[in-house]
């Protein structure tokens, strides 16, 4: 494997709920110029708005959830998480590498109907038997 290669990576950011538009937007302009630096192109970005986190994060108990995955040469997954570690807006952060041929628009739609699913088992839960 050479450094020199492009890899795919799915980076999933989550930012304080207070954050402004023009915030995130700098935010997520910041992380494609980095992908370009990198000699990387985006394949999908998706912006899954306001969230209920699982568990409460620096007092927060919702966060701005947004999904980038593209391109890149060694290092690029480094650098966005740099600028990610500086920043006050960011809440957590992962980065995973997946295959060339990743289908985030598939995957989401099965991420979707999972959810959709547990929504309706903890809405039978409360209810009881």
């Amino acid at each position: 494997m050479s450094y020199a290669s492009s890899h795919t990576y799915e980076t999933v950011y989550i930012l304080r709920p207070s954050v402004a538009d023009a915030n995130a937007g700098a935010l997520s302009a910041k992380v494609d110029s980095v992908i370009e630096k990198f000699e990387g192109a985006i394949k999908s970005k998706d912006d899954w708005g306001m969230r209920e986190l699982a568990y409460p994060i620096d007092n927060e108990g919702m966060g701005k959830f947004n999904v980038v995955v593209y391109t890149g040469k060694g290092g690029v997954v480094d650098e966005i998480e740099r600028h990610f570690k500086i920043s006050n807006d960011v809440l957590r952060f992962m980065t995973v590498n997946v295959e060339a041929d990743y289908d985030y628009g598939k995957n989401k739609k099965a991420i979707l109907a999972a959810e959709e699913e547990m929504k309706k088992i903890r809405e039978a839960k409360k209810k009881g038997p």
